[in-house]
């Protein structure tokens, strides 16, 4: 059985070629793997970063960048149909749609063990690999191909295909795995009822995060960007919310501490959730923050930055959210399936998977095309 997949040969260089489904099965083939018809499958900041040579997943859990391997298939914002289920769940489930929970946990090191599975240092993750220092893998070490989203049938554990309502667009389910994201962000945030909340950056990350929020609790949400789009599309989200006010800011036109401050009667925000992590947005986030309330940040770990210890004044927290736990995307299920969550006004271009360059063109030039999340489907 053959299928078309996205390689990620080198930084900058993408190549669509055909290989053998069965390398994506592990040697020997694993016994707890089913193959799945890609439906759709979303173009993720990370797979940006891999693009250009930086490696998120590696960042955010070892705390390193890693070479990316040069046999994975991107991709793992991925929905689809159970093709065949190789014996290895009930005959039943083929042709069920399915959302998938994109990483398979060592299940051996102190993480695991400990029940935080998300912390994993060697799972096995759809659409991410790594190379070590000395030319080995980190994970995936027994398989020829890695298995990712951006191909016309891909590889996964059969627990981890989650069955989707009836009420969940395929495509828009591509996103249940940043939502999961979400979810964790604001769980770990601590979002109060009747509290505010800074998220830093509007991407699809921030976009998700925002109405997470709001269906956790917060009635006044900040959000950033340097352009206006993502603003314009929350808005027609969140105005569906009664008793729930969005500010909307500009960096390049306002102060963010400010502003912040400003509306909070000098007190602060009640968390800050951080997608972008960088040298200029963690100093702003921090500022920005409550006594004793927290800060998560979603991205970064690469820049270096001056640190005042009086930004922790106050019993105020930094942190970071590293994956997501299982029990998450149920979670996220039930957000979408109940309606709190809206991910079609984040879905601004589709495009097959013929068409990867282009796709990949408008991902990385928000401002230019207007977008803000860019899927790719085997065929449109």
């Amino acid at each position: 059985m053959k299928t078309k997949g996205l390689f990620l040969i080198e930084p900058y260089k993408l190549e669509l070629r055909e290989v053998d489904i069965e390398d994506m099965l592990g040697i020997p083939p694993r016994s707890d793997m089913c193959i799945v018809k890609t439906a759709a499958c979303g173009i993720c900041g990370s797979d940006i970063s891999y693009f250009r040579g930086r490696n998120p997943w590696a960042l955010h859990t070892l705390g390193v960048n890693l070479p990316s391997d040069p046999n994975m298939i991107l991709g793992h914002e991925v929905a689809g149909y159970i093709e065949d289920t190789r014996g290895t769940t009930d005959e039943s489930r083929k042709g069920q749609k399915v959302g998938i929970i994109a990483y398979k946990e060592c299940g051996e090191c102190i993480d695991c063990l400990e029940g935080n599975y998300n912390l994993c240092s060697h799972c096995d993750h759809i659409g991410h690999g790594e190379i070590l220092p000395d030319g080995t893998r980190n994970s995936w070490k027994n398989f020829k191909i890695i298995p990712g989203g951006f191909s016309d049938y891909f590889t996964c554990w059969h627990e981890k295909l989650v069955p989707l309502p009836k009420n969940i667009d395929v495509t828009e389910a591509t996103q249940l795995d940043g939502l999961a994201v979400a979810v964790h962000g604001n769980l770990r945030a601590n979002i109060k009822v009747g509290g505010s909340v800074l998220i830093m950056g509007t991407g699809p990350i921030g976009f998700l995060s925002a109405q997470v929020a709001v269906a956790f609790g917060a009635i006044k949400i900040f959000v950033t960007d340097i352009y206006e789009k993502p603003f314009e599309q929350l808005y027609k989200v969140l105005k569906q919310w009664k008793g729930v006010e969005m500010r909307s800011i500009n960096i390049n036109k306002e102060n963010v501490v400010d502003v912040c401050l400003k509306e909070t009667k000098g007190l602060g925000v009640d968390a800050v959730l951080d997608t972008i992590g960088n040298k200029t947005t963690v100093p702003l986030g921090i500022k920005s923050l409550r006594r004793g309330r927290r800060m998560v940040m979603y991205s970064g770990f690469e820049d270096t930055i001056p640190f005042n210890m009086a930004w922790v004044s106050g019993e105020r927290e930094i942190t970071s959210s590293c994956n997501n736990p299982f029990p998450d995307y149920p979670l996220a299920i039930n957000l979408l399936s109940s309606g709190k969550i809206n991910i079609k006004e984040m879905i601004t271009h589709i495009f097959s998977l013929d068409e990867y360059k282009e796709a990949f063109k408008v991902a990385m030039n928000k401002e230019e095309y207007d977008s803000i999340k860019v899927i790719i489907k085997p065929y449109k």
